[in-house]
């Protein structure tokens, strides 16, 4: 996960002076997207069932016969 530290923002301002517009460098932005799209997995499989890593070793193994 990129850390904000990292970043490179550039601020465009607007004719009135306040900030309007960010620039990040496109490996940057690329990296944020990556994190984001990430995060948005977990969020989505935070409820699904959980599996403990013995009962999912019997369940590969058990396959693995077949």
């Amino acid at each position: 996960m990129i850390a904000t530290e990292t970043l490179h923002p550039q601020y465009l301002k607007a004719q009135d002076g306040h900030s309007s517009f960010v620039v990040l460098p496109v490996n940057e932005f690329e990296e944020l997207i990556e994190d984001y799209n990430d995060l948005t997995v977990i969020e989505e499989r935070r409820n699904d069932p959980k599996i403990s890593l013995s009962d999912l070793k019997k369940n590969l193994s058990s396959h693995a016969s077949i």
